[in-house]
């Protein structure tokens, strides 16, 4: 198992603190390499880099209004980062944009968020949907943006992440058994964010519920939907009081696009909080997975301190190095 941390093409190498080669920095962390966030264009040189073990492609957060056709009153031209385009030739060309030009990096997976927020209801706190039908949707889009890659795969394994929103939630097997009837390509997984899973846990209060809670739900994975699943995103996220007292507020009468998004992604930064484990239990749904991959996907979001953050989860495994 090897032990990654987030980066991406915003952020410059140099910036990770330590001393000597990135390699050596890295790895006084106790970790193996960067889990890289990638965007829809070719990858600068200076981040085409050894330590870069995995990839993070660019996400949507409502592509289905595309997908059928129904974009919203003043949003942007481009919507290649919220919708992954226009329409449905768009959205494929994107996809397989995005894919493409992260395989100079020769990723171990390239992971894509297998959700949707519609953003009619992202601001309700009770939202019905058909997950099963959003997947299937996903899954033409992705079948569609492979098709041209070279015998129909990826040139790397393309791993689903589960999120709170409608689609892919790992919470039933029914969603893994829809994407292997439904994908017409075999070079997949799936990625386990935990703290996405506690997003969805009425009993997620505090850390050792939100534990137990997630430990509940994946018990219940069977053994080849657990052979699916390559990576982890390991975070945590205790946010069942918040998820209780969310007030319906949809797009206000005269709100701008801008304005109304930006209180759409700050309803998403609330509920996701990505804070580091302090409790061993953790170990638990770790064991029950046996990932290959583990990014700690820790920004510093909430306490300020990212890599403060990073030793501590790092702790439960043996600690730093440094």
């Amino acid at each position: 198992m090897k032990h990654l941390h987030p980066w991406s093409v915003f952020e410059d190498p140099s910036e990770f603190p330590g001393h000597g080669p990135l390699s050596d920095r890295i790895a006084a962390f106790g970790l193996d390499g960067l889990e890289m966030f990638t965007m829809a264009e070719p990858i600068p040189e200076k981040f085409r880099l050894p330590e870069v073990t995995a990839v993070h492609l660019p996400y949507a957060i409502d592509w289905r209004c595309a997908w059928e056709g129904r974009l919203y009153e003043g949003m942007p031209e481009d919507l290649t980062y919220f919708s992954f385009g226009r329409d449905r030739a768009e959205m494929v060309d994107t996809v397989h944009r995005m894919i493409d030009y992260a395989a100079v990096l020769n990723p171990a997976y390239g992971v894509i968020h297998a959700g949707n927020s519609d953003m009619r209801h992202v601001l309700e706190r009770m939202r019905d949907s058909d997950d099963l039908m959003i997947l299937g949707e996903f899954c033409e889009l992705m079948n569609r943006a492979v098709a041209d890659f070279p015998g129909g795969e990826p040139p790397y394994t393309v791993v689903f992440e589960n999120l709170w929103w409608e689609g892919l939630r790992l919470r039933s097997p029914a969603e893994w058994r829809l994407l292997e009837d439904k994908l017409e390509f075999d070079n997949w997984g799936l990625l386990l964010d935990t703290g996405h899973l506690m997003n969805t846990l009425n009993c997620a209060y505090d850390e050792e519920s939100a534990i137990g809670g997630a430990i509940d739900v994946v018990s219940r994975y069977p053994s080849d939907m657990v052979d699916r699943i390559k990576a982890m995103h390991l975070q945590l996220s205790t946010t069942a009081a918040f998820r209780e007292n969310i007030e319906d507020d949809g797009r206000h009468e005269g709100e701008s696009w801008n304005d109304f998004s930006a209180r759409a992604y700050h309803r998403a930064h609330d509920i996701d909080e990505h804070r580091p484990f302090s409790s061993m239990s953790v170990h638990g749904i770790i064991d029950i997975v046996k990932p290959d991959y583990i990014n700690h996907e820790l920004m510093g979001g909430r306490s300020g301190d990212r890599y403060g953050d990073l030793r501590q989860q790092m702790s439960l495994f043996g600690g730093s190095r440094d």
